[in-house]
């Protein structure tokens, strides 16, 4: 018991130790960012003002700059290089299939589903909830999947699919998700300003215009300086023009609507509650169905070898089918799916629990403006995401010593103290 609860401790002090300071502090960040915000709006009212003038696709043009800023890091960060290389490996075509039916169909129908039990009288608030949901994870998922030991050319794989398809189903996804589903598109009423056309043109700048930058000055950066060189040198200074524009666009968004915003302040921190249950169903639901379901899979190969004699195999037999010996070693360990894969687990986990904020906000503020509703409701993604997220890598962390995993050879568990007293005897 000793050795297990020392070995956690120091995996916790790896993965705390693995994050930057700015990391540690996002949150932190994005709150004083609000603050300023606000205390802009409610004591100096004319800054309410300052970012009024020249447009682009109904965004002003500061702000444009700060959100395609924001956006620019994280694009920069995907391997587009490695991107037909991933798909030769059929090995990954089970998880890419898996992984769009979570990203593409779980996901936005959950969010839609808990916006509407928590926010179903606050129109303006749940659109901008509804769209976070519908913004699929792109690079930040690769920080936690990193963290968690997750296995990250899949993880970059998914990246690199969501990506694309962003580009091609946010746009209806709004649509659909914000307006059709629900019954609240008016071609003739209050929504009529928003169409599919608007959506389109703002996903289509707002990524699009990141999205070539990102490819720009990764091609031209890998193929004349090299790929360690882009690694070490061009990287760290791209990565934190990420946070320098989300704090720039959260402190624009506050200052025009902060106002308002401690008002109904109540209406507004309700936003959290469909936000943090949708991040625990997504990463907790994810984990332990696939846990289950590819414990299954990886025991088909090992059917014979399990059940010599043609016979039905129980469902005892096939949950610990191949992991009879490391239950031996390890009685102390949950043992149920014992012969899933951690690293394919845990990647998809993440990525099912992670959103693209950055293009929510961007299209919410493009669609309805930076003092909207959808607009601060889009804000609460980051603020939210960031710290949960990362507690949940802790959470993985535990669970990849907590549980017996087909892929996890573990000697530091059971095997530290007997090494730890041969150290000291050595020593003697």
């Amino acid at each position: 018991m000793t050795a297990q609860r020392s070995g956690f401790k120091n995996d916790m002090r790896v993965v705390f130790g693995e994050l930057s300071l700015v990391d540690k502090l996002l949150p932190v960040w994005i709150i004083l960012a609000m603050v300023l915000g606000i205390v802009l709006s409610v004591y100096v009212p004319q800054s309410r003002s300052a970012f009024d003038g020249a447009k682009v696709v109904d965004v002003s043009i500061p702000l444009a700059i700060g959100l395609i800023v924001m956006m620019i890091p994280p694009l920069c960060k995907v391997e587009w290089e490695n991107f037909f290389k991933f798909f030769k490996k059929e090995s990954y075509l089970k998880e890419i299939l898996i992984s769009l039916f979570i990203n593409w169909i779980i996901g936005p129908f959950l969010m839609f589903g808990l916006a509407w039990l928590t926010l179903f009288d606050e129109d303006e608030y749940r659109t901008g909830i509804i769209m976070i949901g519908l913004a699929r994870c792109i690079a930040m998922v690769l920080l936690w999947n990193h963290i968690a030991d997750g296995d990250n050319t899949l993880c970059a794989i998914i990246v690199l699919i969501n990506s694309l398809m962003q580009v091609v189903l946010y746009a209806p996804y709004q649509i659909f998700f914000c307006y059709v589903i629900s019954g609240d598109y008016d071609s003739s009423g209050v929504n009529s300003s928003v169409s599919y056309p608007l959506v389109a043109k703002s996903v289509a700048f707002f990524l699009g215009v990141p999205l070539g930058f990102g490819l720009l000055i990764r091609f031209i950066s890998i193929y004349t300086i090299g790929h360690k060189r882009y690694e070490k040198s061009i990287l760290p200074f791209i990565s934190p023009w990420a946070l320098i524009g989300l704090l720039y666009t959260i402190v624009v968004i506050f200052i025009e609507k902060g106002n308002d915003f401690i008002k109904e302040i109540g209406s507004a921190l309700r936003c959290f509650v469909p936000l943090v249950l949708y991040f625990m169903i997504m990463w907790f639901g994810t984990f332990f169905v696939l846990r289950w379901l590819s414990n299954y899979s990886n025991v088909r190969s090992s059917t014979k070898k399990c059940s010599p004699i043609e016979s039905p195999i129980s469902e005892e037999t096939k949950l610990l089918c191949g992991c009879e010996s490391k239950i031996e070693q390890h009685p102390d360990k949950w043992t149920t799916g014992c012969a899933a894969d951690y690293a394919t687990t845990i990647t998809q986990t993440f990525t099912a629990a992670s959103n693209n904020f950055e293009l929510s906000l961007a299209v919410a503020i493009s669609i309805y403006g930076n003092g909207s509703k959808q607009a601060i409701a889009a804000t609460f993604g980051p603020l939210l995401e960031v710290p949960i997220l990362l507690i949940l890598a802790f959470v993985a962390k535990y669970f990849k010593i907590k549980f017996i995993w087909e892929d996890v050879e573990d000697s530091r568990n059971i095997d530290e103290e007997p090494l730890q007293t041969l150290s000291t005897n050595e020593d003697n």
